[in-house]
């Protein structure tokens, strides 16, 4: 087990707690000889274990009344949680709508996302990040009936210095163009190419890039399917270093009739 800085208090009386933690639980091993542990971490792994081998190896899935899954390369067992009587409030509710809308708008997008967020998913998914944010500020509308603000959507977050000025037109048919004035300087370098996001709502269909132009060509053309034409699309732009390392944080362009 590792060890952590805190130590249990040492008036803590080990015989009033439950005889199962007593006899079969972390806090009696700690009793044992298990020094400079915190005694909530190991109740955690009482409750959800992780693990590299078990009698049958690492698995997935439901047995019993055990769930098998992995999380960032880590193998781990859960209980099953027990079914509640009682009814949702209009808050949970409210969150488990805003939860399913954000991630089945973001979800075709993920391929992006997990680029656009890497470095901001400590210890979380790439995915999870950009839909914590979604759920906190970009939705709008009163219970049920919410929208998302497209103005508020991130795609991307990071130190690279983003777009100036970027303008959003369609004049060629099935093609996106952007422009923006050239910025390249100080964390902003000529070569950084355009990230393009493209989102048909009527189609509910993302055309996406991270191979637009360089940075100090400052216009851009993505290609759209021709069955855009005549739909309104909305765009957010970002920018991302020559060797993917880096990323801008993204920007809501605007929306556009597609040509």
């Amino acid at each position: 087990m590792p060890s952590f800085h805190r130590q249990l208090p040492s008036n803590f009386d080990f015989h009033k707690i439950s005889p199962y933690f007593r006899f079969n639980s972390a806090a009696y091993r700690y009793k044992q000889g298990v020094e400079r542990t915190n005694f909530l971490n190991f109740l955690i792994l009482e409750i959800m274990g992780r693990y590299s081998k078990g009698i049958l190896g690492s698995f997935t899935g439901k047995i019993g009344t055990v769930i098998g899954s992995t999380w960032k390369g880590i193998s781990y067992m859960r209980s099953l949680p027990k079914p509640s009587s009682k009814a949702p409030s209009d808050a949970q509710m409210e969150q488990r709508i805003k939860l399913s809308l954000a991630v089945n708008f973001l979800k075709p997008a993920k391929a992006i996302i997990n680029v656009g967020f890497k470095n901001q998913a400590v210890g979380n998914t790439s995915f999870n990040v950009a839909t914590s944010l979604l759920v906190k500020q970009a939705f709008t509308g009163l219970f049920p009936d919410f929208q998302i603000d497209y103005s508020k959507v991130l795609f991307s977050a990071g130190d690279l210095i983003g777009p100036w000025n970027a303008v959003l037109a369609s004049t060629t048919a099935a093609t996106v163009n952007v422009s923006w004035t050239n910025n390249s300087g100080a964390m902003a370098n000529a070569t950084d190419k355009a990230v393009l996001i493209v989102f048909n709502e009527a189609k509910g269909q993302f055309v996406t890039t991270m191979e637009g132009a360089e940075r100090s060509l400052s216009l851009t053309n993505l290609v759209v399917p021709g069955s855009f034409s005549g739909d309104e699309v909305q765009v957010w732009m970002a920018f991302i270093s020559a060797n993917g390392k880096l990323i801008s944080s993204s920007i809501y362009v605007g929306s556009v009739e597609v040509a």
